[in-house]
């Protein structure tokens, strides 16, 4: 007996098709199923779970047959969904400009902030990273360290 599965998309998967039919329980079970049981497309044997079967496919899995069908407003949905495909990518490229337009004004940001440390550390006397020490005297008074503790000097 031959059963006729209706899509309102361009293409099903193998795998959609097993899980629909509830020949399988999961997606990750679908390669393993492949692996056991000879699945027949179009007469030949196939055993890509992720293979696109089109309008007018015939699959034979455990000696049911299947055939792959539009549905009637079929034509309707598929521009429907090309259509939300556009404008999310749309949205995607939009959203990464926006992402990059930050990333620029962030890094300019970060530039004038460094410049204007620069200048206070440069008019102040004090160097980077030393939170206001001077870069004037020198080390200090004497040595400091472990060679210095244990001398009697």
């Amino acid at each position: 007996m031959t059963k006729n599965i209706k899509i309102t998309t361009e293409y099903i998967t193998l795998t959609q098709l097993l899980k629909e039919e509830n020949i399988i329980s999961s997606g990750g079970q679908a390669k393993y199923y492949l692996m056991d049981f000879p699945v027949l497309l179009n007469g030949e044997t196939e055993n890509r779970r992720g293979k696109k079967l089109y309008n007018h496919d015939e699959i034979t899995v455990d000696g049911e047959n299947y055939v792959i069908s539009l549905a009637d407003n079929a034509d309707e949905m598929i521009a429907a969904t090309q259509e939300e495909k556009a404008e999310r990518a749309a949205a995607a490229k939009k959203t990464v400009r926006n992402d990059r337009i930050k990333a620029q004004k962030a890094a300019v940001a970060k530039e004038r902030k460094e410049a204007r440390f620069a200048e206070l550390r440069k008019k102040n006397g004090t160097r980077a990273g030393g939170f206001g020490r001077s870069n004037q005297g020198g080390r200090g008074a004497g040595p400091k360290g472990p060679g210095s503790w244990n001398s009697n000097r």
